[in-house]
């Protein structure tokens, strides 16, 4: 009877030694988050966020526009165009996300333009973080919208608050030429360090497509808070003048009918002299660094999904060597401690 009890604990410890091996074996793919991309933060602003009061962005839910060379845009909002001939700007109370209405940027033909917003009032060197909460891309043949893939969005920031979306300040998003609904998409969400007081948020509209048919892009919902939970950015490389050029008067010379040798026995005697003193040394300027990533830490420009771990292998074999050793050993053991124990209940 014993004997029977002793074969049941033994087989019940080695189904445990045998399983320990496989639930072990998960602890890497538990324990370690991704560490390929930085999360994006929730937002703290209330929904609808374009409606917070706490928004950076004036006018995010887009609302009624103002008359411009191409038509109408946002209240707060600017009309850029970015490459090629300009579409037509329109505020429309329809293809929105919050009661306000929304931005639409349309033509028959290709284009490549948005809008653009200067936020003030930032701490320079401090993270933010915007995004544009609703888009939507389609194209029209005389009757209902059609989704289609040659209609893109993206965002972009000036840190440094310039307005000219050209400008090699300028940091852009991925492009999002999927034709369904853009909605709180981690392609249209971006964090960046502010580099001055002030920084542009440029929402920006492609289509490729000219052959037919009416492109039409929708923008709506703009929300934007700051992140203090993030560490300072290292301070932008300062803007590097050059030393200004003084013409030499002739006052600066020595006269020919001045007699005063003691004078001219102080200057060197380098012919060269008010060259020398009045012009910058002849290096080569140093660049203004633009680009936010001058933290080593920072965060990446634009945020992206989360990554989802791949499955592991039911025993790591790298960081998880050791463990898995030791998970070895500690089976070998039971496995003689049992059959031990059976040897032992034979004997006696």
């Amino acid at each position: 009877m014993i004997s029977k009890h002793i074969s049941i604990l033994i087989i019940a410890i080695l189904l445990a030694a045998l399983l320990a091996p496989f639930m072990l074996g998960r602890g890497p793919a538990w324990a370690n988050p991704p560490a390929d991309n930085t999360p994006i933060p929730k937002f703290t602003l209330k929904d609808p966020c374009a409606l917070d009061a706490n928004n950076l962005v004036t006018n995010g839910s887009m609302g009624p526009g103002h008359d411009m060379q191409h038509g109408s845009v946002a209240d707060s909002w600017d009309a850029f165009v970015y490459d090629g001939v300009s579409p037509s700007f329109r505020w429309v109370g329809n293809e929105q996300i919050d009661p306000n209405g929304s931005q639409q940027i349309y033509s028959t033909d290709v284009f490549d333009a948005g809008i653009e917003q200067t936020v003030r009032n930032l701490q320079p060197n401090t993270y933010y973080m915007f995004r544009l909460g609703y888009s939507l891309a389609a194209k029209s043949y005389s009757g209902p919208n059609v989704r289609v893939d040659s209609i893109g969005r993206k965002v972009g920031v000036d840190p440094f608050g310039g307005t000219d979306a050209k400008s090699p300040n300028v940091i852009w998003g991925p492009d999002y030429f999927n034709g369904q609904a853009a909605l709180n998409l981690p392609e249209m969400t971006m964090i960046f360090a502010a580099r001055s007081p002030n920084a542009t948020i440029f929402l920006r509209a492609m289509a490729r497509d000219g052959s037919g048919g009416e492109n039409r892009v929708w923008l709506d919902a703009v929300c934007m808070q700051s992140l203090p939970n993030f560490s300072t950015a290292t301070p932008a490389a300062p803007t590097a003048t050059t030393a200004p050029l003084v013409t030499p008067t002739s006052t600066a010379r020595p006269s020919p009918t001045r007699a005063s040798a003691t004078r001219v026995a102080q200057a060197p005697s380098s012919p060269t002299r008010p060259q020398v003193v009045i012009r910058a040394p002849d290096t080569a300027t140093p660049t203004v660094e633009t680009s936010i990533g001058v933290a080593p830490a920072a965060p990446p420009r634009f945020a992206r999904p989360d990554v989802t771990p791949s499955p592991s292998a039911p025993i790591d074999l790298g960081q998880g060597a050791l463990g898995g050793t030791g998970v070895i050993m500690f089976t070998g053991g039971l496995i003689f401690f049992g059959i031990g124990i059976r040897l032992w209940g034979r004997i006696y």
